[in-house]
């Protein structure tokens, strides 16, 4: 990783002060603050003076080999990049990597299986003075071999198929990986040969058994499995068995296709089915437009707590709509603050039961409203 080289020898005490306060100042970081980041996208933010970082979380597996590449889009920024484990241990930093004022990690080999966390920032963090847009790419570019890892377990990654074959000799595999707390993640094995009877048995990290299933719901009739849409109650790496029926004392063979996929980001909330899952203290953005009107939040809670909700247009000129319902869509209270036309509040409503509940955030008028644009939405639990 390049030192930064462009300030003359004269600044070359203060730059060292700036990355040592920078150092101290890292981000404790949290899954639950609510920016995602996935292999292959590109996001985009902006470093301003009142917030000059973004904390983005992403899974990853051990031995992946990752490249990030923050770049200035416009105003003065100077990118700072950095790269956390789920313990902000910091596994690497640069300001300067990919050209004079853009950041860049290249070739980082993740060393464990979990969450890690990608601070999107400027030089000198709290002490920088520079702002501006910037846009912010993750790349997996490869897999360091683990051949221990390999002997116990199969990382099993997003949108990669393994293919494998259970017989007498082999009657189950055992894959590991990682997800994000609020991810729906579903998984299909599919039969390809033999008369195998596919068994999926899902477990955490310590072995409790957590879902089994041996049918696949949208698909009746056949021998296949799948866990569909499942929704990840914790940021943990995870235990999948495939097997078949009966385990060892089955006396079914055949090869399988095992696939794990999640709902795109850009899928979650449109629907009830597929709402997001709204943490306290988590900041989470959302656009409002003719063809999304709405957006569904998943809110999990306990009788008696306070709730305090904001939505805050951040572009456009969408006015806001608060409701909150049960999960069965009762309605049980709108917005009670906010101005008009900027931002809506509900402010102190006591949970009656413990549960789910559901947050829709809309637009005046809704279908028949003609205002859309972006906002920040934040919960509060008192």
């Amino acid at each position: 990783m390049k030192a930064v080289q462009r300030v003359v020898a004269s600044h070359c005490a203060f730059c060292l002060i700036l990355a040592l306060l920078a150092c101290l100042a890292l981000p404790q970081p949290s899954a639950a603050q609510g920016n995602v980041i996935t292999y292959g996208q590109t996001v985009e933010g902006r470093v301003t003076n009142e917030s000059f970082r973004t904390v983005y979380a992403f899974q990853g597996q051990q031995g992946e080999i990752i490249d990030a590449v923050m770049r200035r889009l416009d105003g003065n920024l100077d990118p700072a990049l950095l790269l956390l484990d789920s313990a902000n241990t910091l596994i690497g930093r640069d300001d300067d990597g990919a050209d004079a004022l853009n950041a860049a990690l290249n070739a980082v080999v993740l060393p464990r299986t979990e969450t890690y966390f990608l601070v999107a920032t400027r030089f000198g963090q709290a002490q920088g003075t520079t702002t501006g847009r910037y846009s912010l790419r993750l790349e997996r570019i490869g897999v360091a071999a683990d051949p221990a890892l390999e002997a116990e377990t199969f990382p099993l990654r997003y949108d990669q198929s393994a293919v494998r074959e259970l017989n007498d000799a082999q009657p189950q595999h055992v894959y590991t990986f990682a997800a994000l707390r609020g991810d729906l993640i579903t998984i299909r094995m599919t039969r390809i040969s033999g008369d195998l009877d596919a068994v999926l048995i899902l477990a955490d990290a310590e072995g409790k058994v957590l879902l089994i299933n041996d049918e696949t719901p949208d698909r009746r009739g056949t021998l296949d499995a799948a866990i569909l849409e499942w929704r990840v109650p914790f940021t943990a790496s995870y235990l999948l068995v495939a097997t078949r029926f009966g385990g060892e004392s089955g006396n079914t063979r055949g090869a399988y296709s095992l696939l794990l996929s999640r709902v795109p980001p850009d899928q979650l909330g449109l629907s009830l089915e597929r709402a997001i899952l709204l943490d306290p203290g988590a900041r989470v953005v959302g656009r409002i437009s003719g063809e999304a009107v709405r957006r569904y939040y998943l809110i999990q809670g306990q009788a008696g707590a306070l709730i305090d909700v904001q939505v805050t247009r951040t572009r456009g000129n969408l006015d806001p709509t608060l409701a909150l319902f049960s999960a069965d869509l009762a309605p049980l209270t709108e917005q009670t603050e906010g101005v008009r036309g900027q931002s809506a509040r509900i402010v102190g409503y006591r949970l009656p039961r413990d549960g789910e509940y559901i947050l829709i955030v809309s637009r005046f008028n809704a279908e028949a409203g003609i205002t859309e644009g972006e906002y920040i939405l934040q919960l509060t639990v008192r």
